[in-house]
């Protein structure tokens, strides 16, 4: 089971989360092919190796020439409508929509309607998505995050001066591990918004055995080495990830009609939603219905919820706490017929239990070489099998 685990000791930006990723391993090559994905110009990234208070640590150098702000629904279009694997769009999508729920909250209004200044500029997204790109190159199973150092004073926002922390980060960090800091902002919204949104614990380190470590370098010379500080490896004990709090919305749906009802579950899940499905049911006197449900964190339920009011035509929605307990996955990437193909694996008391292609590679295999799509998934399959068999051994 693979565990990252992010020991944020002089706080956290967007910077030098991907900073302490490329540090530790993640290749500056793949991530950027992941940005060109986007499809927009107007942005460098760079890698520079510095030193900060004595240690040696990685600066993520990004430069825009994009003056653009960009509004939360256009974020949301143009990672969705980016051919990236899913895997780094989910999560990059995640990371927004927890910056846009804080803002929406702090500002008091829809996270559609929220003027994002700093966070809608295109430095952040390449941040946020290189950061995603990043942490996807290890395929963890669980992230966990140290306590956060808050900081104090004030800074300068485009809605004038703001006390440290910001309003917004301390929304995002609602749940999160926290302690007091002096002297200076120490937690950035990316930074916080990144963090949050990929971690699945908050608190001390579990039992790991290191395979990398690696410093993101922050830009100012502090007291303590300016870096925060990631560790990648094998997490010691049961490959079960801890149960997951989540929120179950729901809601009956009879008089909608259905080809509206993809495009409502569409717009769940790139508001940031775990999961949305539909389940077809028979209500009173007969009636056809659909049941919309929708997985989400604890926490954030209230943005979906609004979605969901605003796409269909219900008129209340049930709300259930649920824990989600997920076993321990990875990724594995198989040629057939010449064609790469990524493979999910879980396992369960260290034996694979489940396999499953990613379809858009099965799909993009199927169509380059003309073989039917069921065949490149058995092979797929079957090429996976063999190579989880020999690690095994090896291991």
């Amino acid at each position: 089971m693979t565990l990252i685990y992010f020991d944020p000791v002089s706080g956290a930006s967007g910077d030098m989360v991907l900073g302490a990723l490329m540090d530790a391993g993640a290749p500056l090559d793949s991530i950027t092919e992941s940005l060109e994905a986007l499809g927009v110009p107007g942005w460098e990234l760079a890698q520079e190796t510095v030193l900060k208070g004595g240690v040696r640590a990685t600066r993520a150098l990004v430069t825009t020439h994009d003056g653009a702000r960009r509004s939360y629904s256009d974020i949301k279009a143009l990672i969705a409508g980016a051919p990236l694997p899913e895997g780094i769009s989910s999560r990059a999508l995640e990371t927004f929509a927890v910056l846009a729920n804080a803002e929406a909250k702090v500002h008091g209004q829809a996270p559609e309607d929220v003027h994002w200044h700093e966070v809608g500029g295109l430095d952040a997204i390449v941040d946020i998505v290189a950061s995603s790109a990043a942490i996807e190159h290890f395929a963890p199973d669980a992230i966990v995050t140290g306590a956060l150092p808050l900081g104090s004073g004030t800074v300068t926002s485009a809605h004038g001066p703001l006390p440290v922390p910001a309003p917004a980060v301390t929304e995002i960090l609602t749940g999160a591990v926290v302690y007091g800091a002096g002297g200076a902002e120490f937690v950035t919204p990316t930074g916080a918004a990144l963090l949050k949104a990929n971690s699945t614990s908050f608190g001390a380190l579990p039992p790991l055995r290191p395979a990398s470590v690696g410093y993101g370098a922050g830009e100012r010379d502090l007291e303590l080495p300016n870096v925060l500080r990631v560790l990648v490896g094998d997490a010691l004990g049961d490959d079960r990830m801890e149960p997951w709090p989540g929120v179950v919305l729901e809601t009956n749906l009879d008089d909608m009609s259905p080809e509206l009802l993809p495009h409502v579950v569409d717009e769940l899940l790139a508001a940031g939603a775990q999961d949305a499905w539909l389940v077809p049911i028979v209500m009173k006197k007969g009636r056809p219905a659909f049941t919309l449900a929708v997985l989400t964190d604890a926490g954030a339920e209230d943005t979906l919820r609004e979605l969901i009011y605003k796409e269909t035509t219900t008129l209340g929605i049930r709300s259930s706490s649920i824990g989600k307990d997920v076993l321990a996955r990875e990724w594995v990437a198989v040629e057939v017929a010449g064609q790469p193909v990524s493979v999910k694996l879980a396992r369960r008391a260290g034996k694979v239990v489940s396999m499953s292609p990613e379809y858009e590679d099965a799909r993009r295999a199927a169509r380059s070489t003309e073989i039917p799509l069921k065949e490149i998934y058995a092979l797929a399959l079957s090429a996976a099998a063999e190579a989880a068999s020999e690690a095994t051994q090896l291991s």
